[in-house]
């Protein structure tokens, strides 16, 4: 046995490849012809079962995204405090009623990309009896209907958590005619627990059937089931807000028994079933397959094996003579590639054969660029790098703030102005150790935001608070980290260019995650610019004057892009007497 494997190691190229092609093409033949004539029913309906298995859970995933929007929403509107005031005060006038309206549809700008307007609408029931709908639709459900309905008495018995519950028809205007899923979460304190009204996310059965519309076929069915057997979603739209024993039967012992599928028998007609859990919405994906019909499709097994003989004996006929004509340049590759060896890294080689041979010809130059443009990035990278760093030791504190920050601390001790003395000084201290003491690149989410509010009191302690600044930060977001002072220069800018006027104006800082990133916004309501001053602005050198730092925007968009890759960076909208929005994706960089 040896002495024949050592006498085929001592073939050529040429022979091993034919010895091979012969034998693999040879032993092919008989195993296709063997296995496709023992095809069986058990084994199509698996491979079958497989494939469809992965398409639910593609379908799951899918569904899984919708339920984080849904979150997104939940705590937008629950963290909102012009949604508590206006779901709890009974009182105020008619200026302060239109300004908290205002200003809810302020905190619910953010969410006109996450939902679908058409189809996704949602209502807020307050415990002062006041309600909001996000769209124009009317309520056609009085509010004590709301109040005593089903799903409203068990969003109260679970008031921590967000549930989907099936409803035949909405209780608004554009969705009373339409089967729903309604998402319902009682909105509570953070810190109290003290409820103040209800969120109802009317979802339009279209947005769930649409997860799966490109996959049913004949005799392939897909349901979205609740926990009683009520068909909550289906491609056969007479089946929706009826009950099916026999599938959530099959759906249970799936999830029980931790089974691919199994076989069941309704109607007269043979059923394959397979199913996912999905717990987030306490349903039941369901796949149901006429077996009679997939087995009708199956391909014809005769015409099966005669092509496949064709088709080995041309590839064996085509092969023995492509392989005396591949081995030929092979050669030739392997002897120029051996050069590479000694250093030469221009040895160019132009090849002429078979398609592989131009293509490894091809790599195998295109592989010589590389190195050679490899060599010179390495360098302008280096040269970057002690840019960035360069960069980097630009981030300090401009002496002129300091001075005039001192200067307002006295001011406040000559006025006897104890508290706001001691509060700015605080501040000032806190500034100071989170930009000189700590020489960490990166901080977290939560230190930069704590940096912003300390720049911003002292700001409103030197020039008044008629500019206000609030700041909305997911939960999830606080722990991720992100470069020192990232945000500041923008809300320096806002601070000193945006309201040049002197009118009272509003600064929203978000910070969350989108598209698996760190997404950033800083927007305000402030005069606003021309596409010339935004190109300026990136263009523009800093100034150093009173402010904070010498940092300008130009800076901190080369810095992200130097530290994180080109897909990262700042982006700027802004619209005259209208305000400017601010954009920094940053990656998702854990503590």
């Amino acid at each position: 046995m040896n002495k024949l494997i050592n006498r085929f190691k001592s073939l050529s190229l040429f022979f091993k490849l034919t010895l091979i092609i012969l034998i693999s093409s040879i032993a092919i033949s008989a195993i296709t012809a063997f296995s496709v004539m023992n095809i069986s029913r058990k084994l199509f309906i698996g491979n079958f079962t497989i494939t469809n298995n992965k398409i639910l859970r593609q379908i799951q995933d899918s569904s899984a995204d919708l339920n984080d929007k849904l979150i997104t929403v939940m705590n937008t509107v629950n963290n909102s405090w012009a949604f508590r005031r206006f779901l709890t005060n009974n009182s105020g006038s008619t200026i302060e009623q239109a300004t908290t309206i205002y200003n809810m549809k302020q905190h619910l700008k953010p969410l006109d990309a996450v939902l679908d307007p058409v189809n996704i609408d949602f209502v807020v029931l307050g415990t002062n009896n006041y309600t909001y709908t996000r769209s124009s639709a009317l309520i056609t459900s009085s509010k004590d209907d709301i109040r005593n309905d089903k799903i409203t008495r068990y969003a109260l018995e679970n008031p921590d958590r967000l549930l989907y519950q099936y409803r035949s028809s909405g209780f608004t205007s554009s969705t009373e005619n339409n089967n729903v899923i309604i998402a319902t979460k009682v909105l509570q304190d953070k810190n109290t627990n003290e409820q103040f009204g209800i969120l109802y996310i009317l979802i339009n059965e279209n947005v769930f059937s649409k997860f799966y519309s490109n996959f049913p076929t004949k005799g392939n069915d897909i349901f979205l089931m609740s926990y009683d057997g009520t068909i909550v979603s289906s491609n056969n739209k007479g089946l929706i807000g009826k009950k099916d024993a026999s599938l959530l039967d099959a759906a249970k012992t799936i999830d029980n028994e931790t089974v691919k599928y199994i076989n069941i028998k309704s109607n007269n007609s043979d059923y394959t079933v397979m199913s996912r859990y999905m717990p987030i919405y306490n349903l039941y994906l369901i796949n149901r397959v006429d077996t009679k019909t997939a087995l009708d499709d199956m391909y014809n097994i005769n015409e099966i094996t005669v092509i496949c003989a064709l088709i080995i004996l041309i590839s064996v006929i085509v092969l023995f003579f492509i392989t005396r004509k591949t081995t030929k340049p092979l050669r030739i590759l392997v002897k120029q590639m051996s050069k590479v060896a000694e250093g030469n890294f221009k040895n160019h080689i132009d090849l002429q054969g078979g398609y592989e041979i131009e293509q490894l010809s091809k790599s195998y130059n295109i592989m010589l660029d590389d190195i050679n443009e490899y060599v010179e990035k390495l360098l302008i990278a280096q040269k970057k790098q002690r840019q960035a760093e360069l960069a980097a030791l630009q981030m300090q504190i401009n002496p002129h703030f300091i001075y005039n920050t001192l200067a307002s601390i006295k001011f406040l001790v000559f006025k006897g102005d104890k508290e706001n003395t001691s509060e700015t000084i605080d501040a000032f201290i806190s500034l100071l150790q989170n930009t000189i003491s700590n020489t960490s690149e990166t901080i977290t989410v939560e230190q930069e935001i704590d940096n912003l509010k300390h720049y911003v009191f002292i700001n409103e302690m030197r020039y008044g608070d008629n500019i206000k600044t609030s700041f909305h930060v997911m939960p999830q977001c606080i722990k991720y980290k992100l470069p020192k002072l990232i945000l500041q220069p923008f809300i320096e800018n806002a601070f000193f260019h945006a309201f040049t006027d002197g009118n009272d104006g509003r600064i929203h800082v978000f910070i969350s995650e989108k598209n698996n990133s760190l997404f950033c916004e800083i927007i305000d309501n402030g005069t606003g610019m021309e596409e010339k001053q935004i190109s300026e602005l990136y263009s523009s050198i800093p100034s150093k004057g009173e402010h904070f730092t010498g940092i300008g925007i130009r800076n901190v968009d080369d810095r992200i892009k130097m530290l994180y890759g080109l897909e990262y960076g700042v982006t700027i909208n802004s619209k005259t007497g209208v305000g400017t929005t601010i954009n920094v994706n940053l990656p998702l960089i854990k503590v």
